[in-house]
């Protein structure tokens, strides 16, 4: 099968060497354009195994990365309990109707694993709304514009061991419902029938929403985290409208087959940049990698 996706010869872009503290991990970053920077939000796991979301900028999105020393989003905060033990794989999405930034992430306490939503003005600071579904339940991802009046995320609850990728809406960004099922698990020997969750949060092409999303298969009793392609209705988004046969990104780096968690690749940033897409994901559980492939070959992958 010919590649799709191309890993840039930096990568990994940074390592747990790169943070200006002690680190174990850094990984799964939202991104974002902002002021002529590309922004990476940053999941950095300290040594004591709790993470907090960072602030990463780079005038080229690959090399010179500035980290800021203090965490937008810290685990551990009196005023949120539902985030005792960690602040999780963040999204980003700009509202243009909001004219500001929603970050979406997992709240992890021993409650169990949430979701949460921010806020923010400048990427700097964030100010958080609060838990936006219950435990347990990850992989949230914002939709930047309004359906009929209500805006509208993609999540991932576990359902017993059944993790399909599912929908909801919400007229302020704070109350959500009408859920829907949009991207089920793969079925038998699939490469992504043990669980599948949204990647980042969706584009919109000429053909629909372009959904990158990780999926799962069990080897041996060990999981492989693989990248996929869905692509939803324009107006109604919940209508899953094509479907990658076959994963389009999987494990193959020194780097991604060897980490805290072998043979992943988790996909939670994409940028736009012309004709191509970038693509920042996390490697092994340990670094930020970037790929890169054309919109057209990406597209080229569905069945329309």
């Amino acid at each position: 099968m010919r590649p799709v996706f191309h890993r840039v010869p930096n990568n990994p872009l940074l390592t747990p060497a790169s943070m200006p503290f002690p680190a174990a991990a850094v990984l799964n970053p939202g991104a974002a354009e902002q002021n002529g920077e590309i922004i990476l939000l940053l999941r950095v796991e300290n040594h004591a195994g709790y993470s907090s979301i960072y602030v990463a900028r780079s005038r080229d999105g690959v090399t010179g990365w500035q980290i800021e020393s203090e965490p937008i989003l810290r685990y551990g905060q009196d005023r949120w309990r539902y985030e005792m033990w960690g602040c999780e794989d963040a999204r980003v999405t700009y509202l243009p109707e909001e004219k500001r930034w929603y970050i979406t992430y997992t709240a992890y306490s021993p409650r169990g694993a949430a979701v949460a939503i921010a806020r923010s003005d400048d990427l700097v600071k964030a100010e958080r709304i609060g838990l936006v579904f219950s435990p347990n339940n990850k992989d949230a991802a914002l939709f930047p514009r309004r359906f009929d009046g209500r805006w509208a995320v993609l999540h991932r609850p576990d359902a017993g061991g059944i993790e399909h990728i599912w929908s909801a809406y919400s007229p302020d960004l704070v109350h959500w419902g009408e859920p829907h099922c949009v991207v089920p698990e793969g079925e038998g020997a699939a490469w992504d029938a043990v669980k599948v969750g949204a990647g980042p949060p969706p584009i919109l092409t000429e053909h629909g929403w372009l959904l990158i999303y990780h999926g799962v298969k069990g080897y041996g009793g060990h999981l492989i985290y693989r990248v996929g392609v869905a692509l939803l209705d324009k107006e109604k988004p919940y209508r899953m409208i094509a479907r990658s046969a076959n994963w389009v990104f999987q494990a193959e780096a020194p780097y991604e087959l060897s980490g805290l968690v072998p043979n992943v690749v988790f996909p939670t940033g994409l940028l736009v940049r012309g004709d191509e897409l970038w693509l920042y994901y996390g490697a092994a559980d340990t670094y930020v990698c970037l790929a890169t492939a054309k919109l057209a070959d990406v597209l080229g992958t569905l069945r329309l």
